[in-house]
């Protein structure tokens, strides 16, 4: 017969609960599987922040690569008469045989009302006084868009004179006080002008100075606009067309890339970087860390005599699917950062490094069998800006080369029981 509750007290029910407890306490303690404090798993691993110059891997690799993007394919041309830099604009118009109508497509019989219009860029220009004149002269000598340059009219054909062969004023305005555009009359026959482009395909083309005060202008386009009157037809037909063919010299031009690391400038530049990460670093093994942080952290030199960027340049990490040291085609690009790095020249002027984040390549390097990297660093997008900037490279002094920056914790130890 089982007995009644009541006939338990509830005071000794709590101890029999107290007893239990304190054996299943002594169990716990005497456990031959239990771990002691120096034991526990992951107890073994280690953070470390280790930054080493790139001299130290032996496999690292850098250089630039110029001529992504022209002054031929650049947004504007640059025009100054500045004593240290100077520059010139040359362009062509290759006006049509023929004029669409909304109800047929004829020749032209003649031109008249011809005039025009330049757009400024204020916001990147440097007015130096006023008032400004600017001139459109007749080239004596056909250039050629992407070989032209100061001394050379194309690729072994000089100029007479260093800047161009410059003929007969074709146009000219004259700026009185900051604007973005200027409306330029024309100081020859009309007619014969648009005729000649139009027979020549645009001729020899024009180039466009600056004369007056020391002045650095950023031209975004030219419009030539006329009215012409079509055979058969009594009206003239007005029209509007943007230069075909254009470019821009310098005096004295971009020196040629050296050792130095350079981003930015027309012809434009960039970085360029190969290597394989080593089995160990900082004297720590990398087989099977875990990566935290990586970057190459690159040191700007001083600020060039001239052409120093004087706008932030926006640049961009990309990975290389190919070898960026074989001559040859340029090297195609995968995949780049989302977000881009601003290098901006006050910053650069004052020795501030520039970051470059690895973390996932240098990551997915180490857990995977491939240990090379490859990656560009460019202006984004190219041409944007005439100045550039230069860094140090691995054949630069110590406190100029690059670095390698990881941020990485060794593998878990595990004790055994």
């Amino acid at each position: 017969m089982n007995p009644s509750p009541d006939r338990f007290p509830a005071a000794l029910r709590l101890w029999i609960v107290a007893l239990g407890t304190l054996a299943v306490l002594a169990a716990c303690t005497e456990d031959p599987l239990s771990l002691g404090p120096g034991e526990v798993p992951g107890a073994g691993t280690q953070t470390r922040d280790v930054t080493v110059s790139v001299a130290e891997l032996g496999t690292w690799r850098d250089t630039t690569v110029t001529g992504f993007a022209l002054p031929s394919n650049a947004p504007f041309v640059s025009v100054s008469n500045g004593p240290l830099v100077a520059s010139r604009a040359f362009a062509r118009f290759n006006v049509p045989d023929t004029i669409r109508t909304l109800g047929d497509t004829l020749p032209v019989a003649t031109f008249e009302e011809v005039e025009l219009l330049v757009r400024i860029d204020t916001v990147s220009s440097e007015f130096g006084g006023f008032p400004l004149t600017l001139r459109l002269l007749a080239l004596e000598q056909r250039f050629d868009p992407d070989s032209a340059t100061w001394q050379r009219a194309a690729t072994g054909v000089p100029w007479e004179e260093p800047g161009g062969d410059l003929g007969v004023e074709i146009a000219s305005g004259v700026l009185e006080a900051v604007s973005d555009t200027l409306l330029m009359s024309v100081a020859v026959a009309e007619d014969s002008l648009m005729k000649a482009w139009q027979d020549e395909d645009g001729g020899n083309g024009f180039a466009l100075v600056v004369e007056g005060p020391e002045t650095s202008l950023r031209v975004s386009r030219i419009v030539l606009r006329y009215d012409p009157t079509l055979v058969g037809r009594q009206f003239p037909v007005p029209q509007a067309q943007q230069w075909d063919e254009r470019t821009f010299v310098l005096d004295p031009p971009l020196p040629p890339t050296g050792s130095e690391l350079r981003i930015g400038g027309l012809p434009a530049s960039r970085i360029y970087f190969e290597f394989a990460l080593p089995e160990s670093l900082g004297g720590t093994s990398l087989e099977g860390v875990t990566i935290s942080q990586a970057e190459v952290i690159l040191y700007p030199l001083a600020a060039p005599e001239v052409h120093a960027a004087e706008r932030a340049i926006e640049a961009r990490r990309v990975s290389l699917l190919g070898d960026p040291f074989e001559r040859g085609a340029k090297t195609p690009i995968g995949s780049s950062d989302l977000q881009g790095t601003r290098l901006h020249p006050d910053l650069l002027g004052s020795g501030e490094p520039v970051r470059m984040n690895l973390t996932f390549l240098v990551a997915r390097a180490v857990a995977g069998s491939e240990r090379r990297i490859r990656i560009g660093f460019r202006g984004d997008p190219d041409a944007q800006v005439l100045g550039y900037w230069e860094f140090g490279s691995v054949e630069s002094p110590p406190e100029f080369q690059p670095r390698l920056r990881l941020v990485f914790s060794s593998a878990p130890k595990f004790g055994v029981p």
